[in-house]
């Protein structure tokens, strides 16, 4: 097993399989057979690259606590993932995390299995040689959809390993983001704001935004509750699922990313070094005085209240410390030569960034955006855009159809 897989699978399995708990799972009903007092699967996690197999064996005792030999029923959570036959054998089929469950006599326990692709940055096939300007992916890491230029859409519901193509506008689209499976958010050119409610099959253009600006950015904090950020500092915000939208603008410069902890906490960053900062949902915002930083800024990702990053031109990197009275913003920098676009940070620790040095670059941190190391994504083009699902899963996408994708950190 890689080392850092060995390190992080527990943490990443557990919350994606968490995060998937009611979504489609069906609940393990024991095999019939004598009654059990416990059931112990081993191992209980393990990771396998797709074609490798894993043989899953399970101790069974009876109500005297003594082992027994019974029927052993198995089964997986997610068969595009992980499939496993009556011996326990269990076979890397796709990328993901599933879990092979056993059950007897009443009881059950379940293996959480990590499937990976390959190594290092992995080259996907996207079907498209439009500019893509943003990736989002769901919490399970298998559908996942990106946006370009001239209204170009991308789906995946394998990880990536095949994307279909779909023109969902005649506008250029700068930002999407998505609130569950079937429920996502499209922003873009011309005031531009795209939903669809059918995971990306259909989408249909919101005609109560009145707003002809450029859209660069979207994000929703739940279902009802997402802000959008444009040109000339517009921001717009909606409470009731894009039933209704409201705007202000509480700068001039442009404004290309948003990020919110919560419903009520947010940042916003643009150009000229412009960090937006708001405790009211965004019904009012305040510029963090004096500008750290008079550097354009891309992208803005925020892991809590306390914890934001973000990323722009020549290495700009601010991001925020805790004070004894509040929070404030301090500048790194990851390299004056590195023109960033977009940062992700999947835990408190680490993060990723994307841009241009001459070629598309991906950047690393392990500690909490300090320092940054790069990483070898091998791509010729701009990179605009990063998302993580946890620290080991994540796609880049960029200028002329382009996409990387990760199973294992980058490494």
């Amino acid at each position: 097993m890689h080392p850092i897989l060995k390190r992080l699978l527990p943490v990443a399995a557990a919350a994606a399989l968490l995060a998937g708990c009611g979504k489609g799972i069906t609940p393990v009903t024991p095999e019939p057979g004598p009654p059990l007092s416990s059931l112990v699967i081993s191992p209980g996690a393990d990771t396998l690259r797709v074609g490798q197999s894993r043989l899953f064996t399970a101790v069974a005792r009876d109500t005297s606590g003594n082992v027994t030999t019974t029927t052993l029923g198995w089964t997986s959570s997610d068969p595009a993932v992980v499939t496993v036959n009556a011996a326990g054998s269990a076979s890397a089929v796709g990328e993901g995390l599933a879990r092979v469950i056993v059950a007897a006599g009443g009881k059950a326990d379940t293996a959480a299995v990590f499937v990976y692709a390959d190594t290092g940055w992995v080259a996907q096939t996207s079907n498209a040689t439009e500019d893509l300007n943003a990736v989002f992916f769901d919490p399970a890491g298998r559908a996942g959809w990106a946006v370009g230029n001239a209204g170009v859409v991308l789906a995946t519901t394998d990880a990536g390993a095949t994307w279909t193509r779909s023109i969902a506008t005649t506008y250029s689209l700068h930002g999407v983001w998505f609130t569950s499976r079937d429920e996502g958010w499209a922003v873009g050119n011309a005031g531009t704001v795209l939903r669809t409610t059918d995971g990306g099959a259909a989408w249909t253009r919101l005609t109560n935004v009145g707003e002809t600006k450029n859209l660069m950015h979207v994000h929703f904090a739940t279902r009802d509750t997402g802000w959008a950020v444009g040109t000339a500092g517009l921001v717009l915000r909606t409470f009731d699922r894009g039933a209704s939208w409201q705007k202000t603008y509480p700068v001039v410069t442009n404004l290309n990313s948003v990020m919110f902890a919560g419903t009520r906490d947010g940042w916003a960053v643009g150009d000229g070094g412009a960090i937006l900062g708001t405790h009211d949902r965004g019904l009012t915002w305040f510029r963090v005085q004096p500008a750290i930083t008079s550097q354009n800024l891309k992208g803005v990702w925020r892991r809590s209240a306390a914890l934001a990053v973000a990323v722009g031109a020549q290495g700009a990197v601010p991001m925020t410390v805790v004070t004894p009275d509040s929070v404030a913003w301090q500048l790194q920098s990851a390299g004056a030569a590195n023109q960033l676009e977009g940062v992700c940070f999947p835990a408190d620790q680490v993060g990723y960034a994307v841009g241009l040095n001459g070629t598309g670059i991906v950047l690393r941190s392990d500690d909490g955006g300090m320092s940054w190391q790069p990483q070898q994504p091998s791509a010729q083009f701009k990179l605009n855009a990063v998302f993580f699902v946890d620290a080991l899963r994540g796609w880049v996408v960029g200028n002329n159809g382009l996409i990387r994708h990760t199973a294992h950190g980058g490494h």
